[in-house]
């Protein structure tokens, strides 16, 4: 018994009456939420090329599909997390489910049940070991997301299940992605979601030539683990059953930041009081220490980035913004924002203090220090943290800016209520054409 069919047969009987009503809810959330990051990195980044590109196989339904829904949904780092897992799930699970329902008519409910199995299977692979993948240099989410998209498009195309294994198999010869773009500032992690859902798709269609995939591909020598981790035995570490889904510890993200930022941000806004900059002498941010090198490594640089992209992986960058503007959006990247002397003064002034953990590093609520200077100091810290993807309120909230879509709107009721529908893709088809038809 191999570990792919383990998974297969466990994933395969799960149904929409399998699921407790929160995986429901957060199925449907993570779909909407995902909906909004399309719209927004649609006209936020105005990149003309991608865009046209993007309408043109979104009419189309062409087979490059999945690759540019995922691209779009990551392109502002304004996706989800799962925290554990440290992975974002919504850009390797919705892009195959959505692209499925286009070429199949699919009920609301199977494809629920896809993103919330999608979910499951990506998280399980992610969580064998704390962030064995990053130890080694490489994306997560990039590294699980052929399979996780495989799955999908197997389950929701009727594949058997002899099928679906050879496409993980293949899909394990298609993961990819590195974190290089850390210290180089490039952008390349925007297209890492995108080629994880396109090859996951293209994977499971790719069986039907009559080409195999190993059926070891996780526990063999040459084979995911051995090759992108340093996990031992893995046949006796990986869940193949579903205990509980993992879907409803998602988190979506309230600015397009690293999620490592979040919560020092997080607690600002919470507070009651606004800060006068202008009497700000020091600033002292409590990071978990799993947090440092990632992003408040090389203070000097990370203090003046020089692209959007080293901007949300700056904890000194990213805070002195939120301080000077009361606000972080998908609009505060842009780069004379960037070439602000005034963000870059107060971001120098920001110093980090690494705080040991036993939670997941951006679990870990947010503690900061402001030192005055009248010389007085006061400490900060969150009270009530929560970016819960079960939030129905607070992610429609967020849907409704990145989209400009009114509150009332006959599209949107129909997609909160797509699990009763019989054909979710043509709702979701309307959402986004309404959406972005005016940009």
């Amino acid at each position: 018994m191999s570990i792919s069919k383990d998974l297969i047969d466990s994933y395969y009987s799960i149904k929409f009456e399998n699921l407790d009503q929160e995986s429901v809810t957060a199925s449907r959330n993570l779909l909407i939420d995902c909906v909004g990051n399309i719209v927004a990195s649609y006209r936020v980044d105005k990149n003309e090329k991608l865009n046209k590109k993007f309408i043109d196989s979104f009419s189309k339904e062409t087979e490059f599909l999945p690759f540019f829904l995922g691209m779009l949904i990551h392109r502002l780092d304004f996706d989800d997390t799962h925290y554990g897992a440290l992975i974002h799930t919504g850009s390797i699970t919705v892009p195959a489910a959505i692209y499925s329902s286009f070429l199949k008519k699919t009920s609301g409910k199977d494809l629920l049940t896809s993103i919330c199995i999608g979910v499951e299977l990506a998280v399980t692979l992610a969580s064998v070991e704390k962030h064995m993948f990053h130890k080694k240099g490489f994306h997560a989410t990039a590294l699980v997301g052929p399979f996780s998209s495989s799955l999908i498009y197997s389950y929701l195309n009727g594949y058997s299940k002899n099928k679906a294994i050879d496409a993980f198999g293949i899909a394990g010869s298609f993961t990819s992605g590195n974190l290089s773009f850390l210290n180089s500032g490039d952008n390349t992690k925007i297209i890492h979601p995108g080629w994880a859902s396109f090859s996951g798709c293209k994977a499971t269609e790719i069986t039907n030539y009559s080409v195999t995939g190993s059926e070891s591909i996780f526990e063999d020598d040459y084979g995911f683990f051995n090759l992108y981790s340093n996990v031992e035995n893995i046949s006796k570490k990986i869940k193949t059953n579903i205990d509980d889904y993992e879907i409803k510890k998602v988190n979506f993200k309230p600015y397009p930041i690293c999620q490592l930022n979040i919560a020092s941000i997080r607690l600002l806004e919470d507070l009651d009081i606004a800060i006068d900059t202008n009497t700000i002498d020091k600033v002292t941010v409590y990071l978990p220490e799993d947090s440092y090198d990632i992003v408040a490594l090389d203070k000097e640089s990370k203090s003046n980035p020089q692209s959007s992209y080293e901007a949300k992986f700056s904890i000194y960058w990213t805070l002195a913004f939120y301080l000077l503007k009361k606000e972080l959006n998908v609009d505060s990247f842009e780069q004379n924002y960037l070439n602000d002397t005034q963000i870059s003064n107060l971001a120098n002034k920001i110093e980090i203090e690494q705080i040991k953990h036993t939670e997941d590093a951006a679990s870990v609520k947010g503690k900061v220090e402001i030192f005055y200077t009248d010389k007085r100091s006061k400490v900060y810290t969150e009270k009530n943290p929560n970016n819960s993807i079960i939030d129905s309120e607070k992610v429609l909230n967020k849907f409704y800016q990145n989209t400009n879509l009114p509150t009332e709107s006959k599209i949107l009721d129909e997609l909160i209520n797509i699990q009763g529908s019989d054909d979710a893709g043509k709702i979701i088809k309307g959402v986004i054409s309404e959406c972005i038809k005016e940009y």
